[in-house]
């Protein structure tokens, strides 16, 4: 298993971009990072851990719910968003480690009681050898609950850039295949539920979760902005050296239409809730 493109991805600018816009990004995603601890059910005294934990806001919130007695672990391939979660967990004072560890490979100390994240594990190169191994480090009927996307296709807020970017392109881009490594690798919860029983997961449950989502931004102009640098588009733009002013203009417009009384925009998302248990 390689996972070395990812590895390299989020160590590189869209680590930093992360880093830099953390506060931001994990106000937007705290309604899924609440859905995955709902289903977690984590109980106090229990030990957790959160794969592809980025900044650490979903292991804080695992951390306070399991208390001191055996705290929560976050771990990612990326060596600054460890850096700041480790300084959150400083800063805060609750039980939550972090390590710089790929979840594909990584062996815990010790057998877990639950394993968690909010769309941490849609990259994995080889995703059934990934999830056999996260299994083992869990004890006998150990649980696991994660998010990761639905399609493109109902998740507004990651289609209306692309939407905004296409009369645009030089060329169109080109549809990732199937359960490609990415965001929406695990679209289909056909492929989730078959990825998992590779892996030996029992008690398979997927979830829907669809609902509005609030972008970063006090305004259209804000939201489109943040959209243009922290999505998928503007790498696609640099690629193909198209200039991002007129496509961020053309996102401002749509973004605008969508404006709530507050100048705020809430664009729809639709994620699987997916839990399994440990044989």
């Amino acid at each position: 298993m390689d996972n070395t493109n990812q590895i390299e991805f989020w160590n590189g600018e869209a680590g930093q971009k992360w880093v830099s816009n953390s506060d931001l990004l994990d106000a937007m995603l705290a309604p899924f990072a609440d859905a995955v601890l709902s289903a977690a059910a984590l109980q106090a005294g229990e030990s957790v851990m959160d794969i592809g934990c980025g900044a650490g806001a979903l292991t804080l919130k695992a951390a306070q719910a399991v208390g001191s007695a055996s705290g929560a672990l976050g771990v990612d391939v990326s060596e600054p968003l460890i850096g700041l979660a480790q300084d959150r967990a400083a800063k805060t004072g609750l039980p939550a480690t972090f390590t710089v560890a790929d979840a594909s490979t990584y062996r815990t100390e010790q057998p877990l009681d639950a394993v968690i994240s909010r769309f941490g594990v849609m990259f994995f190169s080889d995703p059934a050898q990934a999830f056999a191994n996260i299994r083992r480090n869990l004890r006998s009927k150990g649980r696991m609950t994660f998010a990761c996307w639905q399609s493109l296709a109902v998740n507004d807020w990651a289609r209306a850039p692309l939407e905004a970017a296409m009369p645009f392109l030089k060329e169109p881009p080109t549809p990732p295949p199937p359960g490609a490594p990415g965001p929406f690798a695990f679209a289909d919860k056909a492929h989730v539920a078959n990825i998992l029983e590779q892996a030996g997961w029992l008690d398979i449950q997927i979830e829907n979760w669809t609902g509005e989502m609030t972008l970063p931004g006090n305004n259209a102009t804000e939201s489109a902005g943040h959209l243009m640098r922290l999505g998928p588009v503007g790498r696609m733009l640099a690629e193909q050296e198209i200039d991002l002013v007129p496509v961020e203009t053309a996102l401002q417009s749509r973004m605008a239409e969508m404006a709530g009384d507050d100048g705020r925009i809430k664009m729809q998302a639709a994620t699987w809730i997916v839990s399994a248990v440990a044989p």
